[in-house]
């Protein structure tokens, strides 16, 4: 597109007149109309009308297609407060997809407990899996537990858990507790078969025969 063609579009945007851009930017009349015989503008000038408009050189000049700025703002001014938080959150939520395309993750199977009270986790009843950032994955670990939240008392949505990376320091015999010392606190993970499930509790212990140890917890 020619310097003409984004030049009269950016005026129809506007809702201006040549003649009105022209008194506005000091110019002489018709200065800014001769530009339809194909004449380009000198470089301070090119720069003074795009800097009028809210625009880059290089879009004058038909080298980029960027977004008209000024044109962008008088319709977000536009919208309602609610419609622009709208807007603002759909932008924020596609540049954390870019953000996270760029990343590397892994896909990982975990078993979710969901809180229950007294520092007791109960096990839901299928694994879940999860893209969690490589970056976050500790060296070396056997299993990984996310502990769940609800969201409200009486809801059955869950807030995003808190992963608990475990390895195991030595075998685990069938039907028994399996405790993790959690970094040097006095305090265990205990995985205990319960009727028909597992459940998952915090206790002080200060002598306990641990199988394993938690490496790493993190959110994700």
């Amino acid at each position: 597109m020619l310097f003409y063609d984004r030049l009269k579009n950016l005026v129809i945007d506007a809702q201006k007149s040549f003649n009105q851009v022209e008194r506005e930017l000091g110019y002489p009349r018709n200065a800014l109309a001769n530009y339809r015989l194909g004449k380009e503008p000198s470089a301070k000038r090119l720069a003074e009308i795009a800097d009028y408009f809210g625009v880059t050189t290089e879009y004058l000049m038909g080298k980029g297609e960027d977004y008209n700025l000024k044109k962008a703002e008088l319709l977000f001014d536009y919208l309602s407060t609610e419609k622009k938080q709208v807007l603002l959150d759909y932008v924020q939520q596609r540049i954390d997809d870019l953000k996270r395309q760029e990343k590397n993750y892994t896909p990982l199977k975990v078993q979710q407990y969901v809180y229950c009270g007294n520092q007791t986790w109960t096990l839901r009843t299928s694994d879940a899996a999860l893209d969690v950032l490589s970056e976050q994955l500790p060296e070396d670990y056997d299993i990984v537990f996310e502990l769940l939240k609800k969201e409200h008392e009486h809801s059955n949505s869950f807030a995003q858990g808190k992963l608990v990376f475990i390895k195991y320091t030595t075998s685990i015999p069938k039907e028994t507790i399996y405790s993790f010392v959690v970094e040097n606190h006095q305090v265990a993970k205990v995985l205990t078969k319960d009727e028909g499930g597992y459940t998952l509790k915090e206790y002080d212990l200060t002598e306990e025969e641990f199988y394993g140890k938690v490496v790493k917890i993190t959110d994700h």
